[in-house]
């Protein structure tokens, strides 16, 4: 049902918008292991053992970065208040 994101896929994507900082520039590494660190439970050595070894990623890691990634399209989509029940 949902595809697996890589947690460099999901860094890419997400480190701009959560954190400012862009590919290449200065810290963003540091973001990247500092996000997926906040959202997996893992530590930040193992986060950003990661981003150079794919192959280390626990199996559920990728699925549910997919999660998380689909949750924060919806945040981005919808308004920040939905009350579809007033006129």
């Amino acid at each position: 049902m949902f595809e697996p994101l890589e947690p460099t896929e999901f860094c890419e994507k997400w480190i701009p918008v959560k954190r400012n900082k862009k590919p290449g520039e200065y810290g963003y590494r540091k973001q990247c292991r500092k996000l997926l660190a906040e959202l997996t439970g893992y530590g930040e050595t193992t986060c950003n053992n990661w981003l150079s070894t794919p192959k280390e990623v626990p199996l559920l890691v990728s699925p549910y970065l997919r999660l998380v990634d689909t949750l924060w399209q919806i945040q981005q989509i919808l308004p920040l208040e939905v009350n579809n029940f007033k006129q």
